[in-house]
């Protein structure tokens, strides 16, 4: 889908908190057709111990609102859920991977029959004046063991995780023209696309 839309107010950058530069290109390649002028902040923020992706988004747009006054923001919270290790690991996908490598999820998933894994998305969007949170979930598996080498500047779970469009394979095995193909399936779920129709819905009305 194509979008000529731009927007008007141009002359306020939105600020996208983000250390992950790969991160912040993606969304600016997203929000690029609507005329968004996404411009990339660091901030260190106090994630603390909330179970849910969207409880941790909302929290790092508040940190991000008193760091950064009078600025359009946008932050993002990732989780990694999987149903056979009750939820585990859940929002903390940077704890684990610092503590317990992504080989160590595919022995505790040995005997499971249940390969389902789910990644969370939370986008927190604060326009100035209001917060937006929008979430999606995209349903994947589990390999039976870790394999390829292009995380595509994702996270090193990709490893490990599949995606139903491309059975029996991980997302590390794709090559580019794959992985485009991945980035259009799972398009729907993505919350930064829900931002993007979003903002696209704002300049229609405009």
């Amino acid at each position: 889908m194509t979008y000529t839309y731009i927007m008007t107010n141009q002359s306020h950058p939105i600020h996208f908190i983000a250390s992950n530069h790969q991160k912040f290109t993606s969304l600016q390649k997203l929000l690029q057709p609507l005329g968004v002028d996404l411009q990339q902040l660091d901030y260190d923020f106090d994630e603390g111990r909330g179970l849910d992706i969207q409880t941790i988004a909302k929290s790092k747009l508040s940190q991000a609102k008193k760091a950064f006054s009078n600025k359009r923001l946008i932050v993002d919270d990732r989780g990694f859920f999987i149903p056979a290790l009750k939820g585990f690991p859940g929002p903390f996908v940077k704890l684990l991977l610092d503590s317990f490598s992504y080989p160590d999820i595919i022995k505790l998933m040995q005997d499971e029959t249940d390969r389902r894994a789910i990644f969370s998305f939370a986008v927190g969007y604060f326009d100035g004046e209001k917060d937006h949170i929008f979430v999606a979930d995209e349903e994947g598996f589990i390999i039976d063991e870790p394999r390829g080498d292009n995380l595509h500047g994702w996270t090193e779970l990709l490893y490990i995780y599949g995606h139903p469009s491309f059975p029996g394979r991980s997302l590390a095995e794709l090559n580019d023209e794959e992985w485009k193909e991945y980035l259009a399936a799972i398009e729907a779920v993505d919350g930064s696309v829900a931002l993007r129709d979003y903002l696209v819905k704002l300049q229609l009305k405009s």
